[in-house]
């Protein structure tokens, strides 16, 4: 089967018309700016927690917890498919005045180098601390056991420092998924 929209239309329906603008201007939800802040009600809850990030031109629901992109809320507002959708905002971006449009940044213009690889991520907390301590971990040649090189580093040091980068990490993705 094949795709009826390309990456690049696609990008530009997401991320080209501001979405502020499609909140307001094209899909009319009901919005306000109070004391420099604005927002939107909610086309699923009707909850007023809302915000817009213009930065990634992403819009959230504190309330329901749900994010949306201009597709997103033109497919709920407008009770389209996602292809109607798409195709609404690229008839629409067409229309703009070029002021109107959202710039494209740096990353939209730069590719990648073919030839970097790309960064593995680490999976357990055994590969960061390495780094992060001088490699005061290493493993035996011989045995998969671990063991600690440093005298002011014990096994209990180690299994705090994996509790409390467990705990970062279920901060650092609630975080997330709020600016998401």
């Amino acid at each position: 089967m094949s795709r009826r929209f390309s990456d690049g239309q696609l990008y530009e329906a997401r991320n080209h018309i501001p979405i502020r603008h499609v909140i307001e201007t094209l899909l009319a939800i009901p919005s306000e700016t109070f004391e420099g802040v604005f927002r939107f009600r909610c086309p699923l809850c009707a909850g007023r927690h809302t915000a817009v990030k213009s930065e990634t031109n992403l819009s959230r629901c504190f309330h329901c917890g749900r994010n949306f992109n201009a597709i997103d809320l033109c497919m709920i507002v407008k009770h389209m498919n996602f292809v109607d959708s798409v195709k609404f905002l690229i008839d629409h971006r067409q229309r703009l005045p070029p002021a109107e449009i959202k710039p494209a940044t740096a990353k939209d213009v730069i590719a990648p180098d073919p030839k970097r690889a790309p960064l593995k991520k680490p999976v357990s907390v055994h590969e960061i601390f390495p780094g992060l301590m001088g490699n005061v971990l290493h493993e035996k040649s011989n045995t998969t056991k671990k063991e600690i090189s440093s005298p002011s580093l014990t096994q209990n040091d180690i299994a705090e420092l994996e509790r409390l980068a467990h705990d970062l990490t279920r901060i650092l993705q609630r975080l997330k998924n709020s600016f998401i």
